[in-house]
């Protein structure tokens, strides 16, 4: 039996959440405005203490940072573009890895680039992805007053509900700036101190200044504030163009419903600032909040746990089985699954409960699928591997333990069902045959060969799971190429041996090849010289940018043979497993 009280780091089914780890996160072009947030142009800074420091960061190479010669080489200007392009909104959670650690790592400029202006662009990047409020203050530190950094001070502050730090910095420069946030900021704060007069004074001089309509963003700041001062006024119905001041306004009110735009996943700092709703709020909404956030990394999969695991939830919904709860197919649905399984104690029924949300995030939303395994992974650690493992569980635990980065964990279960395999168990010994591609993808224990019988031990394996459908053949073939591919781009010696079961079907390999998926050739032609260069900032960002939208799932075999080998190139031989991770743990790229 296992023991009702999860171990130390699950997260407690009622607690209020709050952030754990420092999230990752980065922004695309139109999103370095994000929802409201267009203020005026920056002014001249004042700087705490003297000059700029020459290096500014957090991140040192011992805690996972890069060096601080990251952008050697790249001048200025490019640097520049790069990171206006730098992309935010997506699920994978090896690009939020990276886009964090070049952003917060300790960092010179770049020839041709001021060391202000690159902290302004950091700092907007960071700070639009939904970084904590810790990170955005300790980076800005060296700043004193700027426009622009105070700016995203403040909505970092509002996003983590600091109140005490928001309004004293609100309260400081409120007369320096001209932009209305600082009003609407002061009008929040005279709230909290139960100022209702005050506060409807400031609404009053905010409207005569034309800042409450809707093409101002200021008609739902207007409708939250009155609701606050005890009005009878409807809730917005959009939240477009708003500033993150209504977004903390709208976190002070549960009982109001949030407009279907207030979780932008383009903007996740909306997502991170809901679900981390101090007072609760609608399940539907914070369940959708804290997926989006932690999918982007813009709150910590433990805080999703945490939220998830705590939403209120009416008790005969948690007597319904989970094989039926998934197919809501909503991330409320996904969130009462959670909860149930997180109480459950019993391995047996834990084991059979995991299957269903595991294997419908892979098929229903498999930009979601590696959050989700990094979600249950400490709930796979919970079903004990000795003396058996379910079958029925193991390919698709295994999947899950492996695109988690968990390799202790993996090997483990590997090993099990390999003995349990050969021991006669022919549901342990198909699975295993499916987990190893992840394994040896994964992990560089495994070792550097690919023997052609364990190649030929997945395919036949995979033929079976696939069935004798007409798209059967296509199928495992496409996944034998992607698999190849990877294996080939990690270093892997690839003969005719391994090629030869798709020679038959070459047409298809090569069309595969060129067209399947995401690719920039552009940026592909730019990373293999940066990456050759050695230039570690440009190739981080280029791989970035690379990889497109849909992260490694959704790019091409093109695309991911040049991001996995640029990344080899610069020594980041664990970001570029974790990308073929990625990639094939949802089936490698779409067909064309």
């Amino acid at each position: 039996m296992l023991d009702p009280t999860r171990p130390s780091d699950a997260p407690p089914p009622l607690a209020a959440p709050r952030e754990i780890a420092p999230p990752p996160g980065g922004v695309t072009d139109s999103e370095r405005t994000s929802p409201g947030d267009t203020g005026p142009a920056a002014s001249d800074a004042e700087v705490s203490g003297g000059p700029l420091p020459h290096t500014i960061g957090l991140l040192t190479p011992r805690v996972g940072g890069f060096p601080d010669t990251l952008w050697e080489g790249t001048p200025g200007a490019r640097v520049a573009d790069l990171l206006a392009v730098l992309p935010v909104g997506t699920t994978s959670p090896v690009m939020a890895d990276l886009r964090r650690r070049l952003l917060l790592s300790v960092q010179r400029a770049p020839v041709g680039l001021d060391t202000l202006d690159l902290l302004r662009t950091r700092l907007d990047l960071l700070a639009a992805a939904g970084a904590s409020a810790d990170d955005i203050m300790a980076l800005a530190a060296p700043v004193g007053r700027d426009a622009r950094v105070d700016r995203l001070r403040l909505r970092a502050l509002l996003v983590d509900a600091d109140d005490r730090r928001a309004c004293a910095l609100a309260r400081s420069v409120r007369a320096r700036y001209p932009d209305p946030i600082w009003e609407k900021a002061t009008i929040h704060c005279d709230l909290l101190d139960g100022r209702r007069d005050a506060a409807l004074l400031g609404l009053s001089l905010l409207r005569e200044m034309g800042a409450d309509t809707d093409a101002s963003g200021g008609r739902a700041f207007s409708l939250l504030v009155e609701r606050l001062a005890g009005l009878n006024s409807p809730a917005p119905d959009r939240m477009a163009g708003a500033t993150p001041v209504a977004w903390r306004l709208l976190r002070r009110l549960p009982d109001v419903k949030a407009p279907p735009d207030a979780v932008d996943p383009s903007a996740p700092w909306t997502a991170r600032a809901l679900a981390l709703a101090e007072q609760g709020g609608p399940p539907t909404v914070r369940a959708a909040a804290a997926e989006t956030a932690a999918a982007a990394g813009a709150v910590s999969l433990e805080t999703l746990g945490a939220v998830w695991a705590g939403l209120a939830i009416d008790s005969r919904d948690l007597e319904t089985p989970v094989s039926q709860v998934v197919q809501g197919g909503t991330a409320r649905a996904r969130a009462l699954a959670y909860a149930i399984l997180f109480r459950e104690t019993n391995p047996t029924k834990l084991a059979e409960g995991l299957l269903y949300p595991l294997e419908t995030s892979r098929a229903r939303t498999p930009g979601l699928y590696p959050t989700h395994a990094r979600l249950y992974a400490p709930l796979i650690r919970d079903i004990p591997v000795e003396p058996r493992v379910p079958s029925l569980l193991g390919e698709a635990a295994g999947r899950a333990l492996y695109t988690a980065g968990a390799l202790e964990a993996g090997r483990a279960w590997l090993h099990r069902l390999e003995a349990q395999g050969r021991a006669g168990d022919t549901d342990a010994e198909d699975a295993a045959a499916l987990v190893w591609p992840l394994a040896r993808l994964a992990d560089p224990a495994v070792g550097d060969a690919v023997p052609t019988d364990r190649l030929a031990y997945w395919r036949q394996a995979r033929a079976a799971r696939l069935g004798g459908a007409s798209h059967s053949r296509e199928t495992l073939d496409r996944d034998h190429v992607v698999l190849l591919s990877l294996l080939e781009a990690l270093g892997a010696d690839i003969g005719e041996a391994h090629w030869l079961p798709v020679r038959t079907n070459r047409v298809f390999v090569e069309a595969l090849t060129v067209t399947g998926g995401h690719t920039a050739p552009d940026d592909l032609a730019a990373l293999e010289q940066a990456s050759a260069a050695g230039r570690l900032g440009e190739t981080v960002a280029l791989v970035l940018n690379a990889l497109g939208p849909d992260g490694p799932a959704g790019a091409s075999l093109e695309t991911l043979r040049g991001v996995i080998r640029g990344l080899r190139s610069v020594g980041l031989d664990d970001a570029a497993r974790r990308v073929a991770v990625e990639a094939f743990a949802v089936d490698g790229p779409p067909e064309s």
